[in-house]
């Protein structure tokens, strides 16, 4: 078990391919729908500046995670389906779509199939792009210019805060909370909600018989993955309106949202003054925000260490001779694994045995039973019945800059 690592773009663009290795190996990353979004962007804007899409995408796409990781449901869609009763785990794990329950040799599991983001990061790496990824990056871009903040003061009125009153960011907060641990003008905050979010028109008339008929609680208690998502929206605009974050960049508004992924790590990792500034209201004391010019030099300093390995350990792979970082040394990769609260430095076994040959077959077989078994149909489907298999499939170069991600034998199938 390693950190989850929520992190922005502007982190995965400053590491070396051979550093993001290591950030693949040693941590989980949850990759935010914000990561996508802004790389797309990216590829519309510098295109149009005379660079190729392959210079653009084609890099960034290089350092995406493969070993690990996979990419965070967005926060809208959660936000809704906390709003109408499910329940969303904030327990610094990644919220996952995608799973299939299949059954294979009398045994079930849920099969997650290859991410349709991770399949377009491969493209990208071939330089290849379809041509609605270039209209969305269009499209995307005329948006973001298009991005106002009139309506914050508004917003602001409507709940009941004197904005007059917040004198900077930690009173921008304190209020933000008491809006959601109130029980007062729920209707007001509805509105709110629909609007800030953008919420079709179709949810709305729900969204509020169902909060009526709960007898209007604080939305902390009544909903309170969305709650959090709501405090992160009322803190921004009240400090829009106040001047602490500044209304003339409309990416703001993109980069304050990454704030709504909290829930679902246990490191942030930004190299963004905003979020330097801000993400520290919202991280619980199991959380730490780590800059990220410090980090791209920690796994440099990884890098270096591990080059001084044999090359016959080296061909093993990594995912093999790397189960955990060094403990001798001060690595603040080796910090941040100490926040999980797990006695990893203790463990005996630093290293993953390599598997016989007969038992990769076996363990290969076992594992495309379940991957390609069909989905099981609705009326067989226990919500509540332990699993026997869990598999997500990836795609995994076998080299990655200087380094054997799998061992340089591995079959190719």
């Amino acid at each position: 078990m390693s950190p989850v690592a929520l992190f922005d773009k502007s982190f995965l663009q400053s590491l070396s391919v051979d550093e993001s290795v290591w950030f693949d190996r040693f941590f989980t990353p949850n990759i935010s729908p914000l990561f996508y979004v802004e790389t797309l962007a990216d590829l519309d804007k510098e295109v149009s500046r005379g660079r190729t899409a392959e210079q653009v995408v084609g890099n960034i796409a290089e350092k995406s995670p493969q070993l690990s990781g996979a990419p965070n449901v967005h926060h809208s869609d959660l936000l809704l389906a906390n709003l109408m009763g499910q329940p969303i785990s904030m327990s610094n794990r990644p919220i996952v779509a995608g799973g299939r329950p299949v059954q294979s040799e009398g045994k079930k599991g849920v099969n997650f199939d290859i991410s349709p983001e991770a399949k377009a990061f491969n493209r990208w790496q071939d330089g290849e792009y379809l041509k609605i990824e270039r209209e969305f990056a269009r499209i995307w871009r005329a948006n973001i210019k298009s991005m106002t903040f009139e309506s914050s003061a508004i917003y602001a009125q409507k709940l009941g805060i004197d904005i007059s009153l917040c004198k900077n960011m930690q009173d921008a907060y304190t209020v933000a909370s008491q809006i959601v641990t109130s029980s007062a003008k729920p209707y007001d905050l509805i509105s709110f909600i629909v609007q800030s979010l953008g919420i079709p028109r179709k949810y709305h008339q729900k969204l509020v018989q169902r909060y009526q008929i709960s007898g209007f609680p604080a939305l902390s208690y009544y909903a309170p993955y969305a709650a959090h998502v709501i405090k992160v929206e009322v803190f921004f605009h009240i400090c829009i309106s106040r001047g602490f974050i500044s209304a003339d960049r409309p990416s703001n508004k993109i980069d304050i949202a990454y704030l709504h992924y909290l829930p679902f790590c246990n490191v942030f990792i930004s190299g963004d003054k905003l979020h330097r500034s801000t993400a520290q209201y919202f991280l619980a004391k199991n959380q730490r925000f780590v800059w990220a010019a410090e980090l791209k030099e920690d796994l440099n300093k990884l890098n270096d260490h591990y080059l001084k390995l044999p090359e016959e350990t080296k061909d093993r792979g990594v995912i093999s001779f790397a189960s955990k970082p060094p403990t001798d040394g001060k690595f603040l990769t080796a910090e941040l694994w100490d926040i999980l609260g797990i006695r990893w430095r203790d463990e005996k076994v630093d290293n993953i045995a390599p598997l016989s040959e007969e038992a990769n077959d076996k363990l290969f077989q076992h594992i495309k039973g379940f991957t390609d078994a069909p989905t099981l149909p609705a009326d067989q489907i226990d919500p509540y019945e332990e699993l026997d298999s869990l598999s997500i499939q990836r795609s995994i170069r076998r080299k990655r800059g200087s380094w054997y991600q799998v061992p340089r034998s591995l079959k190719d199938s």
